[in-house]
């Protein structure tokens, strides 16, 4: 058995469900027959997906600690040698744990007590002395040096640890000094780039023959980023971004559709949450779409239904050119050979694109206005043709390296 964490495909964040799904289908084409993933739910569960059936196990980081699925408790029994619940029992009869870390939470950036749920996660596996593995990931920034000490500590512990941009890979070389093993310590592409696409069923008419290849028209797709947008002021000062972002994304928008009349727009949410939730994709794309008035009566349509990650993987697969901050929406993109302009608010963006060949196609949100987006995503747009020929060549050498590498993930998984 193979237990994967950090990796939720119940958090309504459609990049954590592309990681989650990327390893369970690169894992059951190896051959793994029983494979357990933690979500947030209670208890022990079976779920069938279209390429494997895995167990879903509840794991929480929370107070509540005589409740069962308790992270805190799961890590104390563990620490005992003791393995009474459903989450402590997968672990321990694991012949290795992969952990993902959500992709970009293994730092402490994101405050103290997602850190420390990065930290109980992966010590869950060296209580229990089950091989772990650190897949594919960004590593830091460690802004507190406490927290470096932790994280460095797990690193060094660890069975193998994968990053999936060079600025990790060069901490890890730092932080491990002479522990650094090139076998055991590895550059990757992120997983998701090998992620399967799938045919929405719930798509409304209009959107289904926007999406069609004979539609007769360029269409453009656009993520509007609700950790960025509903708290404009906060995210502002959160991330440094040089202008608020609703003003970037709609400075781009208009831009755009003023520049090629028969342009056709979709705004495409990759983080579903209810509405009024400050992460909500569907509420900053609905807040576009009604700043754009008149010009985005006709030709911007917000996708609603909630499509999975790879339903939203074939949607992104139909555009004619697409942008947005939600990394792993760009990832479903460009993987799938779409002209992609990445909206990076931290390094990660640049970070993946880089290692997979595209670097110079991220604009930098932190040092570019909305004026200097808009006119920087016009060029992309205007470009798109060329970038598409890039990008056929390089697809099909990403998915081959997201190939070889997930058998060697699989090797060191015990498979």
């Amino acid at each position: 058995m193979i237990t994967l964490l950090n990796a939720a495909p119940d958090t309504g964040n459609q990049g954590v469900s592309a990681l989650c799904h990327s390893v369970v289908a690169g894992l059951a084409e190896r051959g793994a027959r029983v494979i357990t993933v933690a979500d947030h739910g209670r208890g022990r569960r079976r779920a069938t997906w279209e390429h494997a059936a895995v167990d879903l196990v509840g794991l929480t980081h929370n107070r509540r600690f005589w409740r069962r699925d308790s992270l805190r408790t799961a890590h104390a029994l563990l620490k005992m040698g003791l393995s009474p619940t459903a989450p402590t029992r997968s672990i321990g009869a694991s012949s290795a744990v992969l952990d993902i870390s959500g992709g970009d939470s293994f730092t402490d950036l994101y405050g103290a007590k997602r850190f420390r749920a990065m930290i109980l996660t992966k010590r869950l596996a060296l209580a229990a002395r089950v091989p772990l593995v650190l897949l594919p990931q960004k590593l830091g920034p460690f802004h507190d040096a406490s927290c470096r000490i932790e994280a460095v500590d797990i690193l060094r512990r660890a069975t193998a640890v994968w990053v999936r941009d060079a600025e990790s890979y060069a901490f890890l070389q730092d932080a491990l000094s002479n522990n650094f093993d090139p076998e055991r310590h590895r550059l990757a592409v992120d997983v998701a780039v090998a992620l399967p696409a799938r045919q929405p069923v719930n798509l409304d008419r209009e959107t289904r023959a926007w999406l069609s290849r004979d539609r007769g028209f360029p269409l453009a797709g656009l993520n509007v980023s609700g950790l960025l947008s509903n708290d404009p002021s906060g995210a502002e000062r959160a991330f440094g971004l040089a202008e608020a972002h609703p003003a970037q994304t709609e400075a781009l928008a208009r831009t755009l559709l003023e520049a090629d009349p028969g342009l056709r727009m979709l705004l495409i949410p990759h983080v579903h949450r209810p509405r009024g939730d400050a992460e909500s994709d569907l509420d900053a794309a609905r807040a576009l779409k009604r700043r754009l008035g008149d010009l985005g009566t006709e030709r911007v349509r917000v996708v609603n239904g909630r499509p999975d990650a790879m339903e939203l993987k074939w949607i992104l697969s139909r555009l004619d050119w697409f942008a947005g901050a939600r990394m792993h929406a760009t990832i479903g993109a460009f993987s799938s050979g779409v002209p992609t302009l990445g909206l990076g608010y931290s390094n990660k963006a640049y970070g993946v694109f880089a290692e997979c060949g595209i670097g110079a196609e991220v604009a930098d949100l932190r040092r570019l206005d909305a004026r200097a987006i808009a006119e920087r995503g016009l060029a992309s747009y205007n470009g798109r043709h060329a970038i598409r020929a890039d990008l056929a060549g390089r697809t099909e050498g990403l998915r081959a390296r997201a190939a070889r590498e997930m058998d060697v993930i699989a090797r060191q998984a015990g498979l």
